[in-house]
């Protein structure tokens, strides 16, 4: 049960993130409290579990119902291009996974931005481009890339930019996290009701 529910807030935060980034690349506003949960995931390699990265489920609660509409059968709630973009992190999690160099490149550049926020007090703004930038150098170096729809005047602001790149490495660090708690493509078909259970409990629990 445990395994089972570290999965679902994996993909809860999975598509938590692929939602975000179809609203920024869109224009429209986005929950600060979702986004921070999000770019807050990065930073917690040495967790205990997979709770203690998301908060027990309290920051995932717009995923999380997502997860129950999906999985439920009301697909049409869940725009497509949010599951593309999951497609996408779980494939790119499934590359970078098979490169140690990289994966150990992506955690020595994230505990040294860490490190940076706390010695020199750096700005969300800041730590979200610093990300970005890491992003660029590693998982963007892999292939097939996420190709991010939406309207170009948004996608080409800066800003708009390192925060969709935030938001693709922190779904890639939740398919990590979900693979590595037994979560697979048959896992999904064949526990789909469990885990449409345990992402009904959960998202009751923080309504």
């Amino acid at each position: 049960m445990k395994s089972l529910k570290a999965q679902t807030l994996a993909l809860a935060s999975m598509l938590q993130s692929a939602k975000l980034i179809n609203q920024l690349a869109n224009g429209e506003a986005i929950n600060q409290a979702a986004f921070d949960c999000s770019l807050d995931s990065l930073f917690t390699l040495d967790a205990g579990s997979v709770e203690d990265i998301y908060g027990h489920g309290e920051g995932l609660i717009s995923g999380l119902k997502m997860l129950v509409s999906y999985l439920g059968g009301d697909q049409a709630t869940v725009q497509k291009p949010i599951i593309y973009y999951v497609l996408g992190m779980i494939k790119l999690q499934g590359k970078m996974m098979k490169s140690p160099d990289l994966m150990a490149q992506i955690e020595q550049g994230l505990n040294t931005i860490d490190k940076q926020v706390s010695a020199f007090e750096l700005s969300q703004s800041a730590r979200v481009s610093k990300i970005d930038g890491l992003y660029r150098d590693t998982i963007s170096q892999l292939k097939p890339r996420i190709i991010v729809q939406g309207n170009q005047l948004h996608l080409s602001n800066s800003d708009t930019t390192s925060r969709v790149r935030t938001l693709l490495f922190a779904g890639i660090r939740a398919a990590v996290l979900w693979r590595q708690k037994g979560g697979s493509r048959w896992q999904l078909l064949f526990a789909r009701k469990r885990i449409l259970e345990q992402a009904e409990q959960l998202s009751q629990q923080f309504q």
